[in-house]
């Protein structure tokens, strides 16, 4: 298809991603509730 589908990324930006996710603030959930519950579902 000629799109390169493995990208180079940094193991430690991975691991504070899910640290960010798992600590959201009260307002930070509350955004992201927000959003999925309006968002479509896609299949």
């Amino acid at each position: 298809m000629g799109y390169n589908t493995e990208r180079k990324h940094n193991p430690k930006l991975t691991d504070n991603a899910k640290t960010l996710r798992k600590n959201m603030t009260k307002e930070e959930r509350h955004l992201w509730y927000d959003f999925l519950r309006t968002y479509p579902i896609r299949f």
